[in-house]
């Protein structure tokens, strides 16, 4: 199946001038975009490859403006750093291709072999796509959400453990946060090189996970898949909803994700559960010999081998010591206030430290110091 030059969009030159605030404009252009079928440096993220079409990044954004233009690359770490946005989508795919995507499905037409699928999602970060023709699902409706859980027909067992995961995950997180903001929460089974990956409203977890009778990294996956679904949906809170520079702080959404993950398990499976999460980050920051480097550096100053030891082992032990600072239930009103006054807005570290400090009255300067500043 060969899958080039599917998006499209056309161009138009606008005069040069000067765009007050409150004002608008359109900007359109042509581009296309050729399909990786063989996975190289992307993780798995972009291509199509073992009979899944997987769609990150895809197209032409506007980057992040402050006092510069966010436009540098990584070498590490997530790559994006977007302002939240209004996305409508129209895409023409295969008709036997199930598709899987951010946003809601707004219409759908069939011609001979193909569909077009019009989709609308936002406020959101970004924009993702999967699809496949072997993908079936099982969902739930939360509340007000339906969560779809997507996998290959022969690892509907899978799915349906993810589904369970993210019903889990969606009921406490709400609960200690506010409310998930969208009608849909969608997880698809892909070929990812990495374990899972976040996108609004949606989350890719590798394929490799959803044979419960196997396992991954030494442990059952009936255990890991849990914890990525957990981790990925606390990410809709915490890098969708609250967004950061995740290129300049990644700590901020990846090491609280990996603590609040670790309040998913306390709150299933009590305090054996936080410390079984709790044991896993002291086992990735003994990778580098629990070395003090601060967790607050830009992705690209910690080597390839400092990365995640730093931001996903000693970084949730930082959250952890100012939740023992604050105090639990201090922390625990801090958070809440956090969700709901950066909603849809970039939150910074000294945000994050600022209002913290309201909150329990205190100074966390040392604190900051001894774990976060470089």
């Amino acid at each position: 199946m060969i899958l080039k030059r599917v998006f499209w969009a056309s161009i138009s030159m606008l005069p040069i001038q000067q765009l007050q605030p409150g004002e608008s404009t359109m900007v359109e252009f042509d581009f296309t975009v050729d399909i990786a079928q063989e996975m190289a440096g992307n993780y798995g993220t972009f291509g199509y490859f073992f009979d899944v079409l997987v769609l990150d990044e895809f197209y032409p954004v506007i980057p992040v403006y402050d006092d510069r233009w966010h436009i540098h690359i990584p070498t590490n770490g997530d790559l994006t750093y977007l302002d939240a946005s209004f996305y409508l989508v129209e895409v023409t795919a295969p008709k036997k291709m199930e598709l899987v995507t951010s946003g809601i499905e707004l219409s759908q037409d069939t011609h001979g072999n193909t569909q077009t699928v019009v989709y609308a999602a936002g406020p959101a970060r970004d924009f993702y796509l999967a699809g496949s023709d072997k993908y079936k699902s099982v969902s739930k409706k939360v509340g007000e959400t339906t969560i779809n859980s997507y996998a290959f027909a022969n690892r509907k067992d899978g799915a349906q453990h993810a589904l369970e995961a993210a019903e889990n995950a969606l009921l406490i997180f709400n609960q200690r946060f506010g409310k998930y903001p969208y009608t849909e929460m969608d997880i698809a089974s892909t070929p990812l090189q990495a374990l899972g990956i976040e996108y609004p409203g949606i989350m890719g977890v590798t394929l490799d996970t959803y044979d419960l009778k196997d396992s991954l990294l030494g442990l059952p996956n009936t255990v890991m898949l849990e914890s990525i679904v957990a981790h990925e949906v606390g990410h809709q809170y915490f890098y969708n909803v609250v967004g950061n520079n995740q290129i300049e702080e990644p700590w901020l959404d990846e090491a609280l994700v990996q603590y609040i993950t670790a309040l998913f398990y306390k709150e299933l499976y009590g305090p054996e559960g936080y410390n079984s999460l709790r044991d896993s980050w002291y086992s990735r920051w003994a990778r580098v010999d629990n070395a003090d480097t601060p967790i607050g550096m830009p992705s690209e100053l910690y080597t390839p081998k400092e990365y995640s030891p730093i931001v996903y082992g000693r970084g949730p032990l930082f959250i952890e010591a100012l939740a023992a600072e604050m105090g639990e239930g201090v922390f625990d009103s801090f958070l809440r206030d956090y969700y709901d006054s950066y909603m849809w807005e970039i939150s910074t570290g000294e945000g994050f430290k600022v209002l913290a400090e309201q909150h329990c009255s205190c100074d966390l300067t040392d604190l900051f110091d001894d774990w976060v500043n470089y």
